[in-house]
């Protein structure tokens, strides 16, 4: 399930780069200025407009052209099939735009009368794809009835809030001013379709997009929820080009009590441009917060260029504080390539690179345990030996323990491990007994 969530998310993103700016302009179902928001019970009412155009359509249909409906039907069904086989291939950009053309010739009776045949099965993860598109596309006629299906039909969390973004997305490009807002009247409310704050993420994009100043405005609004305003800032950095845009969040983020939001724009600044980041970081007169700022670089830039990221932050670093720079680049250098790493650690000379090893393979256990015994042999002493040993056999012992036996048989520390384990043993059980 976790999976076709991470695919949602994914599809909601291509969904979004795909429409571009191609929306028909039309007016907009909830203007800024107004700011009144439907409420839950109106939510429900356009809702239950998408069951009755359905219903009244087939009421409609007299003796003669009965038969006309239900090949219309047939003919539905057979098109949302076909749909479902081409998302089914793969949810590559290709795969989006065929399906996507095929929906946006649907016209808004289509989609309503799509959407009814789906309310049944909205909750199969075979539907929840198509079931993104169809409302998605649904949102450029009626923003609130797609919300309220949304809230209606679909039971999981996840995939509400999957499924909410790729309506929103689609709400942001008429009107993000009026999403923000509904944001906010919503907030609070036992709707999960209200309380997911990642629609911040697309819903600032655009707002950044259109004034900053405004967006920023909006961000001091939020500024009681740390949650909500993470996601906004987000949101601002992903549409940033230019330097002097990220420098000015940076320094406007001061006025909001969060560290967080000042390492969130690092961390979007370094993955667009590291070297630019740096340049500014580098005219921070605090040294204790310019130190924090050169961390965050590292944790970010390491990710992607972990040579260059390394490199750059031990060269930062004075003299007596060079060995702990070093066994901070180790631990998060571990875990992403601890191999690169370790050759990397072998060619510095200003450090102790024997205690910065044993950091190393400590933090590599669990991510990476058949590193950890491959290199245990550079372990010079019984005391270290053992402590890592002991890790090596927990993360063993949860997925195979017939490996995790014959690696306490071969230790060379093998008494001594065994009986931690023992002892690891007995309090464990004593521990659940209660």
């Amino acid at each position: 399930m976790n999976k076709i969530l991470g695919l949602l998310w994914t599809l909601s993103l291509l969904i979004t780069f795909y429409l571009g700016y191609s929306y028909k302009s039309q007016s907009s179902e909830l203007t800024s200025s107004n700011r009144s928001i439907l409420t839950e019970n109106a939510l429900l009412v356009d809702n239950e407009n998408i069951k009755n155009t359905v219903v009244t359509s087939s009421k409609k249909q007299t003796p003669h052209n009965n038969n006309t409906f239900k090949v219309a039907v047939v003919s539905m069904n057979e098109t949302l099939d076909e749909i479902k086989s081409i998302l089914g291939n793969g949810m590559d950009m290709a795969s989006i735009a065929k399906a996507y053309n095929l929906i946006n010739t649907f016209s808004k009776q289509e989609l309503e009368q799509a959407l009814a045949q789906l309310e049944n099965t909205a909750n199969d993860k075979e539907n929840l794809s198509l079931l993104s598109i169809l409302l998605s596309k649904y949102a450029e006629e009626n923003v609130q009835a797609s919300l309220a299906y949304i809230e209606e039909h679909l039971t999981s969390k996840k995939s509400k809030e999957s499924v909410t973004l790729s309506v929103i997305r689609t709400w942001t490009k008429k009107d993000a001013l009026a999403a923000y807002y509904w944001f906010i009247n919503q907030n609070g409310s036992k709707g999960i379709v209200a309380n997911n704050s990642n629609v911040l993420n697309p819903i600032f994009a655009q707002l950044t997009k259109q004034d900053f100043q405004s967006a920023f405005d909006r961000l001091i609004e939020l500024s009681h929820n740390s949650r909500s305003t993470y996601s906004a800032v987000t949101g601002m950095t992903k549409v940033f080009t230019t330097k002097a845009e990220f420098s000015e969040l940076m320094e406007r983020t001061n006025e909001l009590a969060d560290r967080r939001l000042k390492d969130n724009v690092v961390h979007s600044w370094v993955t667009r441009d590291p070297q630019e980041a740096i340049e500014w970081i580098e005219t921070v007169e605090d040294s204790e917060e310019r130190s924090k700022l050169q961390e965050k670089v590292l944790r970010s830039w390491i990710r992607s260029e972990p040579t260059a990221a390394a490199n750059w932050y031990l060269d930062k670093a004075e003299p007596k504080v060079k060995q702990r720079y070093a066994d901070n680049i180790i631990v998060k250098w571990s875990r992403e390539d601890p191999e690169t790493a370790l050759n990397w650690l072998n060619q510095q000379t200003e450090i102790d690179q024997g205690q910065s090893t044993i950091k190393l393979l400590q933090s590599s256990v669990y991510g990476n345990t058949d590193f950890v015994i491959n290199n245990l042999h550079l372990v010079s002493n019984d005391k270290d030996m053992l402590n890592i040993s002991n890790s090596i056999h927990r993360s063993l012992a949860r997925n195979n323990p017939k490996k995790a036996a014959e690696f306490v048989e071969q230790s060379t520390v093998k008494e001594a491990l065994q009986k931690n384990i023992n002892r690891y043993r007995k309090y464990k059980a004593k521990r659940d007994k209660g």
